[in-house]
């Protein structure tokens, strides 16, 4: 299992995207980017069980004025569903690596 709070320095909302890459079977950490302070953002790919690959990313902020989930009172569920809804999710690791490739170019 992979531990996404601890390779994300515990950023805010870290333990939620924990909740979410359990529930979807992430095997794999296969990107990972990730700036982890008051204001900051979390970027990950993951491997997931069935070979599915799940890509999102969100950026976060310390108090209401900077961060929209808390300035909208989201819920923690509402925030998965979120994780879950605006995320991309390709097919299988060959369309995931061809879409990386592409945007390093």
């Amino acid at each position: 299992m992979i531990d996404i709070q601890e390779e994300v320095d515990r950023a805010r909302y870290s333990e939620i995207l924990q909740t979410v890459l359990t529930t979807i079977g992430a095997k794999v950490l296969l990107h990972k980017d990730y700036e982890s302070d008051y204001q900051g953002y979390v970027d990950i790919s993951v491997l997931l069980d069935d070979g599915r690959v799940y890509s999102y990313q969100y950026s976060y902020g310390s108090c209401s004025g900077c961060d929209e989930w808390e300035a909208e009172s989201y819920s923690d569920e509402k925030i998965e569903q979120i994780m879950m809804d605006e995320a991309t999710i390709f097919d299988n690791i060959e369309q995931y690596n061809e879409y990386r490739k592409n945007i390093k170019n």
